[in-house]
């Protein structure tokens, strides 16, 4: 399918992208968007894949790289869910001057791109859709509980890995990353300007919006992804409260960023029928 270069402006910065369009026009426009700590590759060329297999179904598929990060301009540590969300909607904008505005349009994203994916879907008034892979709720809707759970279930693999005789010659050589050990496990906790947490929390009422959006949401999980029951289920009920149109579905066994080539061809696939009936084609 044809690829080519594309240069989006979002807010004076030049963002990098790749679209990928089908032979003939286009029956959707669809925007992907990557995670927090991610690049328009995607986790294990994910995105790479995603967008040729929509292009194969007859979508137009931009991925880019966010505001500081990958090839994109803009300061890396500055970057918080308000600059990805512009970058979404000027995302948005790009591809439709290069697809027309025949086509409907939908957002996807992976892991944190979802939480900018759905803001996008309801700040911008043209998606009819928007797909969220593996992701957890706003930071407004994450009860301290979470970060328990969290922490739990990343202290038991850690501890898991001290049994095993190459961890500790790693660590005896200072191979072993102590400061990001710490990180994964309490870096959450941490609150005040700058961290993650507060990075990743808008300054727009996005909850808000979101429940008034029109448009279809579909909310995809990995099965034994530890953290995805809980994100579901305050997905669900935020949806069955405003009476929004959402599905959702899981992938037996899979983690967080579906690695495996099985679940990485079945997250591609349940999208592409969801997307296909979705945008009505």
């Amino acid at each position: 399918m044809p690829l080519e270069p594309v240069t989006i402006i979002s807010s004076s910065r030049r963002l990098y992208g790749m679209l990928e369009t089908p032979h003939g026009a286009p029956r959707g426009a669809v925007v992907l968007v990557h995670g927090w700590d991610g690049c328009r590759v995607g986790p294990h060329r994910i995105l790479v894949e995603t967008a040729r297999h929509l292009s194969g179904l007859g979508f137009a598929a931009l991925r880019f790289d966010l505001s500081g990060r990958g090839e994109s301009e803009g300061e890396p540590l500055k970057t918080d869910l308000d600059t990805m969300i512009d970058d979404a909607c000027a995302a948005l904008d790009a591809l439709r001057e290069r697809v027309g505005r025949a086509a409907p349009a939908a957002m996807l994203g992976v892991c944190s791109g979802g939480n900018a994916a759905l803001a996008a879907a309801a700040f911008h008034e043209d998606v009819q859709a928007v797909a969220a892979w593996s992701s957890y709720p706003f930071q407004e809707q994450r009860p301290a509980a979470q970060d328990v759970k969290r922490t739990g279930h990343f202290a038991k693999a850690y501890l898991a890995k001290t049994l095993r005789p190459e961890t500790w010659r790693k660590l005896a050589r200072g191979r072993v990353n102590l400061p990001m050990v710490s990180k994964v496990l309490f870096g959450h906790f941490r609150k005040g300007e700058g961290t993650a947490r507060e990075l990743q929390r808008s300054r727009r009422d996005v909850l808000g919006a979101l429940a008034g959006y029109k448009g279809r949401m579909f909310f995809l999980y990995g099965g034994k992804d530890p953290e995805a029951a809980d994100a579901e289920g305050t997905f669900r009920s935020f949806c069955a409260q405003h009476a929004l149109t959402a599905e959702f579905a899981a992938i037996a066994g899979a983690n967080h960023n579906f690695y495996s080539l099985s679940w990485k061809r079945q997250a591609m696939e349940t999208t592409g029928r969801w997307l296909a009936g979705a945008l009505g084609g």
